[in-house]
């Protein structure tokens, strides 16, 4: 249980900090089951799975960094996440017609997380709390459209 409530204070602190509303689910409400179809997990180079481990923990430096207004820690997590993004990972070869998506993804994660950057050098939070959301949901569908496509 504190685990949920940790997560539920660390929501509420991005989203307030953001100058989002949220809304929080009352326990008598009903819970609507949603099915989940997992696939099977395409085999992928290690130096791939590095490189997705090392993203996820600039990730969690970045989060971390929101709710305890570490800036510093923020800038240079946001600083290489996107030296990082400078160049497609090895291993991931998309057939050119999707090479046009794909670079679309990257690019606009490596501006986001420069504008991250930028917004914790300036310790300005609703806008690192904004522009990590964005980011994230940037990871999200480029994760999908990887997902979705055939990868060669």
């Amino acid at each position: 249980m504190k685990n949920g409530l940790l997560l539920t204070t660390i929501v509420l602190a991005i989203s307030g900090a953001a100058g989002f509303a949220v809304q929080v689910r009352n326990t008598q409400d009903p819970v609507v089951p949603i099915p989940v179809q997992v696939e099977p997990r395409r085999p992928r180079s290690q130096q791939i799975d590095n490189l997705m481990e090392q993203k996820l923990d600039h990730a969690e430096v970045i989060l971390k960094g929101l709710v305890t207004h570490d800036f510093d820690a923020i800038e240079r997590a946001a600083e290489d996440l996107k030296l990082m993004s400078l160049d497609p990972p090895k291993g991931w070869k998309k057939t050119d017609s999707d090479e046009d998506v794909y670079e679309h993804f990257r690019m606009e994660f490596m501006r986001l997380a420069a504008r991250l950057e930028q917004e914790a050098k300036d310790k300005h939070l609703s806008g690192v709390a904004w522009f990590q959301q964005q980011m994230t949901a940037t990871c999200i569908a480029c994760h999908d459209y990887i997902r979705d496509e055939e990868i060669k």
